[in-house]
């Protein structure tokens, strides 16, 4: 979950899209914890919520390195190892707690589980056998990597292509995604069309090509007309389609048109005065969406031990406690987190790896 901070080239955050990292996370996590009190799956959540953050990180690299990637001041490998480490000791800590707690309940992964999830490279492998392992969220970081990775090349491409020659390409690519993915079975879809790297690149891609628009067009940089309204209102048409959408094509591809849309109005929301503008940007909001990566990585296990804590009979009654403790406990964790491990450990890395 790429931090929405402005580096040298831009010294301002954008603080809608700060606080809007918070309200996406709390859509996945509900896709993780709201089955018990809803009685039906909230898959969209964690569908939409995950294609958000890709565009949301190619559009935020954009804004913040995208200048020296022009200049030919970007050091790619530098910029690597540092948002390397700091997803990466966080993912350890949770994946060998995972492990431990599922080691004392009877669950055991094999070599290639273990092997793939502490590598990050779970995504590469088309099998739900090493996708979704003990911490399963840590198949992002996998793409999330790969992104990095190509950020720069991407970068020099997608912004110097021709207007007209970029939509053809993008048209002819999503026709072909659409056949292509409709040949996918459905058992296939998550360990292919879900979270393959070189496909989620896409959703990626389609953050840089939003900044793109949002830093050449100034009529884009306006400030949106009836937000949040209208971002409402596109998700909600989003949801309704996704009820009738086969799984091939809901699980990324139906966010294609809306999130980058949606991150460039939350952007220039950022110099409104609305109602939604200040909420979003108060000093609450700014915080939660400061420590959405380690709700991210934590949730998962807070649900399982807050749920073995409170217990669960059934009841909406109890699924609703569980739900509000949960989600209260992850974002006290979360901030623990951030003081005491992430902080700590990232200066250390800082001042003795990439000095």
């Amino acid at each position: 979950m790429q931090e929405t901070t402005l580096r040298q080239d831009n010294t301002n955050r954008i603080r809608t899209l700060q606080a809007a990292r918070f309200l996406f996370i709390l859509l996945i996590y509900l896709s993780h914890s709201v089955e018990p009190l809803a009685h039906s799956p909230f898959d969209f959540g964690g569908e939409g919520g995950v294609a958000f953050f890709f565009v949301l990180s190619g559009f935020v690299l954009s804004y913040g390195y995208g200048p020296r990637v022009s200049r030919g001041e970007f050091d790619g490998k530098r910029f690597f190892w540092k948002h390397f480490w700091h997803l990466y000791p966080l993912h350890l800590l949770f994946f060998s707690a995972t492990v431990a707690l599922d080691y004392r309940l009877g669950v055991s992964y094999d070599a290639l589980q273990i092997a793939t999830s502490l590598l990050l490279v779970q995504t590469w492998i088309p099998s739900d056998h090493t996708l979704f392992v003990a911490n399963g969220v840590s198949w992002f970081l996998c793409d999330t990597l790969f992104c990095y990775i190509v950020f720069a090349w991407l970068y020099k491409w997608l912004t110097s292509i021709r207007t007209s020659r970029l939509a053809i390409g993008m048209t002819v690519l999503a026709a072909v995604y659409a056949c292509l993915a409709l040949q996918v079975p459905d058992k296939m879809t998550n360990c292919t069309l879900y979270s393959n790297p070189l496909l989620r690149a896409i959703d990626f891609s389609l953050g840089i090509i939003a900044y793109r628009f949002y830093k050449t067009c100034p009529s884009i940089r306006k400030q949106p007309r009836l937000f949040p309204y209208v971002d409402v209102a596109l998700l909600l048409a989003v949801y309704a389609l996704y009820q009738i959408m086969c799984p091939q094509i809901r699980c990324s591809m139906l966010f294609w048109p809306v999130m980058p849309l949606i991150v460039v109005r939350l952007a220039t929301a950022d110099a409104s005065e609305g109602w939604a503008t200040r909420l979003l940007q108060s000093k609450p909001m700014s915080w939660l969406g400061s420590v959405s990566f380690e709700i991210f990585i934590a949730h998962l296990l807070v649900i399982r031990i807050v749920q073995h804590i409170v217990g669960y009979d059934g009841s909406e009654k109890l699924a609703a406690i569980n739900l509000a403790v949960s989600i209260v406990s992850t974002i006290l964790v979360a901030e623990a987190l951030r003081r005491w491990f992430v902080k700590p450990v990232t200066d250390v890395i800082n001042r003795r790896l990439l000095r």
